[in-house]
């Protein structure tokens, strides 16, 4: 006798379908293969405590071939779609995704039904699905149970043909029911969150197109108002720096008091390089908060494309991290003037002292890592040098704990006055008046002019041999080892620079230590400001 031998997981009882060809209950031959090619697809689908996988890259995959086989098996058994007539009003991004009447079953859909998460966050904000979006993601959840489960017994020869289509249509109609109250409800959260971005550009929209009509009716509060939008969206979208939302709009109206008049508060903004520091931070505040402007601008003709997860929104978010910097320096500088006094000194005094050595003119323009060794080391000179100038105040905000209390709130709007220094920064200065006294004693009479002008780096009304004592220590800040000039002069003179310079190289390392990021700020601000002042020099590139 010969032996009738069958398919894997195929018994007699499907044989015996196909090949009797089509009857109550039974498969064509090209509905018998749609519903293997599903049936096939199902065991390869990917669980997780008996729930389907669509998290993994393996599980999403082996679920978009099983969803797109239960579309073609209900086509082959000529089953009519659930009417989907609901997706003419969905918006313009879903209307792309879900094109027509036809299924378009997406596993993200199903996601949301098999994780059986009802809450939605959205930039930080909680949403809640409907009752009836829950109770249609349970139906759908069912009907997807109860399909895998008609498949199953399928495969055991236990469900005919009807089974199978009644699976299908149930799930397909429980498909459709989640979908519109799923999709409906995402819509009118992204809406939602969108919202932000929406009064942004309505604010910007009511903004005059040129900063000397401000003086209009309603302008200062419009800009308020947009300012205030920024600063929302930004604690909402920039995930890159902190997120500030309490950058106000005073930043804006001193930065544009500093470009119109070009006269600030204080002694320093009366030298050339004093002004143009204070004109390149002024100017960053105002080119970033443009830059906003006209984001906002092209963005209101798109809405649609804005992705509710604003922080997805790669061109917003490379403004706002660039606003935060920027205005995040005018808060601390721009509009505390004894700081900017101080800043702009100090740019003044550093790019004095570029005349000194042409290499640290390579490292400002370069920004080479040794930059920021010989930085704090001029800083620290710098105060050492004036300690009762507004430079003094920059030191002051970055090494606190050296320094005691003002009298007064008062304090810091008055001229200036001896610093109230510990005792360590009291003996540095005494060091530094000493190696000076010896320097300028050891030094040649002068008959030549200082390399550095007039107000350097030394300070101010120096004698040509103390200018000269000034020079040579810049000179070992910058050079440091490299610089043989102290090799000629008398054993004394050299012995108490090379003190000197040790003690100000442990002080850099604190200016840098104590406070990283307020160190990080205060020298990244200076180095941008001597840059961008070099670049404007005739002749400088």
């Amino acid at each position: 006798r010969s032996q009738t031998s069958f398919p894997p997981h195929r018994g007699p009882r499907p044989m015996f379908r196909i090949i009797c060809g089509n009857g109550p209950g039974l498969f064509t031959a090209a509905e018998h293969a749609s519903v293997q090619q599903l049936v096939d697809s199902c065991g390869a689908l990917v669980t997780a405590s008996g729930v389907a996988d669509v998290r993994s890259e393996g599980g999403f995959t082996a679920c978009a071939v099983f969803l797109a086989n239960v579309d073609r098996a209900a086509q082959a058994l000529g089953l009519q779609a659930a009417p989907r007539c609901y997706r003419s009003k969905f918006s313009a991004n879903y209307r792309a995704l879900f094109p027509d009447g036809n299924r378009h079953y997406r596993v993200d859909v199903l996601e949301a039904s098999v994780d059986q998460q009802f809450a939605i966050f959205v930039n930080g904000v909680k949403f809640e699905l409907s009752a009836d979006a829950v109770v249609a993601c349970q139906a759908l959840a069912t009907a997807w149970t109860e399909l895998i489960a008609t498949l199953n017994r399928w495969r055991r020869a236990e469900a005919e043909r009807e089974h199978i289509a009644g699976a299908l249509v149930a799930f397909d109609v429980a498909w459709a029911a989640f979908e519109r109250l799923y999709i409906g409800e995402l819509i009118a959260i992204e809406e939602q969150a969108r919202q932000l971005v929406v009064e942004a550009v309505r604010c910007e929209s009511r903004l005059p197109a040129e900063l000397v009509r401000f003086s209009i009716p309603g302008a200062e509060q419009a800009e308020r108002e947009f300012v205030r939008c920024i600063a929302g969206l930004n604690s909402v979208a920039n995930f890159k720096r902190k997120g500030r939302d309490d950058l106000g709009v005073e930043i804006l109206a001193r930065s544009r008091a500093i470009l119109r008049s070009g006269t600030v508060e204080g002694p320093n903004f009366s030298s050339p390089a004093g002004r143009e520091a204070a004109r390149v931070l002024a100017g960053d505040v105002l080119a970033s908060y443009e830059a906003m402007r006209n984001y906002f601008k092209k963005v209101g003709t798109r809405i649609e494309h804005v992705d509710p997860h604003l922080c997805n929104n790669v061109g917003l978010v490379a403004r706002l991290v660039d606003y935060e910097e920027s205005w995040e320096v005018g808060a601390r500088y721009i509009c505390q003037p004894h700081l900017l006094d101080a800043v702009c000194d100090v740019v003044a005094e550093v790019r004095a002292a570029e005349r000194l050595a042409p290499e640290f003119t390579a490292m400002c323009e370069d920004c080479d890592v040794e930059l920021f060794l010989v930085l704090p080391r001029l800083v620290i000179l710098a105060f050492l040098s004036d300690p009762t100038g507004a430079r003094k105040h920059l030191i002051q905000s970055v090494l606190p704990h050296r320094f005691a209390p003002d009298d007064d709130e008062g304090a810091q709007q008055r001229m200036p006055k001896p610093a109230k220094v510990d005792h360590d920064l009291k003996l540095l200065h005494d060091q530094f008046k000493e190696c000076m006294r010896v320097l300028a004693k050891a030094l040649p009479p002068r008959t030549s002019a200082p390399t550095v002008p007039a107000s350097p780096l030394g300070g101010r009304a120096r004698s040509p041999q103390r200018a000269a004592a000034w020079e040579l220590l810049v000179r070992q800040a910058i050079q440091g080892a490299e610089d043989d000039s102290l090799e000629t002069y008398a054993p004394e003179a050299h012995k108490v620079t090379r003190e000197l310079m040790r003690a100000v190289e442990r002080w850099s390392l604190e200016l840098q230590r104590h406070c990283p990021e307020d160190w990080n700020q205060c020298s990244s601000v200076i180095v941008h400001c001597i840059h961008i002042c070099d670049t404007r020099v005739p002749g400088r590139a």
